[in-house]
């Protein structure tokens, strides 16, 4: 798992030691003539070591960590760093001008975290190549951050149970554990969801390098609760750069115990109205029991209630929802179980 030790080359372009670069690297042309590119940044430290990517809006509304990678970018120094650091503030950049979690056009490939390492010649798959061949490709380690569009916020990371080296599984389990989160998901990434072509899945299936999907925060949620969650996830990050011997000092704290658990249950509508959340942003990592009412979708027409959400057994709340309009389908509640035998805590 030593990929990238040897240097590291970005758009071309040979990254010394205690460099800092933000390096603009050409995906392709448009039809209106504009050029599609994406931007990377690059910390080198004046010492050879691992290479940790940050991946950031792969879905064009899931733009929250962009603050996130900023900060960790603009704050880690290359002269206290070993290894290299590289960060994609905005993976999807027609996605995000849109506001669309998936690429607006009548592709094929409208997930990018679904095409990897990209085979086709679509917009979306062009970027998947690009992302893969200019920095997963040579990392020792991957952070793709997910979250809920707005009204919806997680606490959660996922990483591989079905990987065919099963110590890449392991290490990353150890990289999640030192990120700090309380909750992580080990889960069938290649041969379930989120599938083999995820950022992740093929980090971890195909290249053999640890890999973890992020879940922290969300928008909506006041400045209070949105600002502790940036603050929980730059710290995490730096406590799996700790972990990977790319920095000095104590580790952050962790919690006095986290759960790795492997039954995640979906609790969202199946039929369209107005969310009245019982378990807001402040409710995640709650432990809540089977049957607990979480909230109720309420018609804005008639104001009945058509649909009551319930929990379906015991577990930790890994994400949550405030009041907002649903559509079917649209995020409310996500359980990780606690009482089917297969969670287990680690202190």
């Amino acid at each position: 798992m030593g990929k990238g030790r040897d240097g590291v080359v970005i758009g071309g372009r040979s990254i010394g030691h205690g460099e800092r670069a933000a390096i603009k690297v050409p995906v392709t042309t448009t039809l209106n003539g504009a050029e599609l590119a994406l931007w990377m940044h690059v910390v080198r430290g004046r010492a050879d070591g691992p290479v940790l990517t940050l991946m950031s809006t792969v879905h064009g509304g899931e733009w929250f960590t962009i603050e996130i990678v900023r900060r960790i970018t603009l704050e880690t120094d290359p002269a206290a760093l070993r290894g290299t650091l590289i960060t994609i503030p905005v993976c999807n950049p027609p996605a995000l001008g849109q506001q669309m979690r998936n690429m607006p056009d009548d592709s094929d490939s409208p997930d990018l975290n679904r095409i990897f390492p990209g085979t086709h010649t679509w917009r979306s798959d062009l970027l998947a190549k690009t992302i893969a061949r200019e920095a997963i490709q040579q990392s020792s380690c991957l952070i793709d951050f997910h979250m809920g569009p707005w009204g919806s916020a997680f606490q959660d990371i996922l990483i591989g149970d079905d990987l065919p080296k099963p110590e890449v599984g392991d290490e990353s389990e150890r990289l999640a554990l030192a990120f700090g989160s309380p909750i992580i998901r080990r889960a069938n990434v290649v041969s379930g969801f989120p599938g083999p072509k995820s950022s992740i899945g093929y980090a971890g299936g195909v290249l053999g390098i640890p890999a973890l999907g992020v879940e922290v925060g969300g928008v909506g949620f006041g400045e209070r609760l949105e600002e502790r969650w940036r603050q929980d996830t730059v710290r995490g990050v730096r406590g799996v750069m700790a972990a990977m011997g790319m920095i000095d000092g104590p580790p952050p704290p962790r919690p006095a115990r986290q759960l790795i658990y492997r039954t995640a249950h979906r609790v969202n509508p199946t039929r369209g109205g107005f969310l009245r959340s019982h378990f807001g942003g402040d409710a995640l990592v709650r432990e809540v029991d089977k049957g607990t009412l979480l909230g109720e979708v309420i018609s804005p027409y008639t104001r009945e209630t058509i649909e009551e959400l319930r929990a379906p057994a015991r577990g930790l709340l890994f994400y949550v929802a405030r009041d907002y309009p649903v559509q079917p389908g649209d995020w409310a509640y996500g359980l990780a179980r606690t009482d089917d035998g297969s969670a287990r805590w680690v202190s």
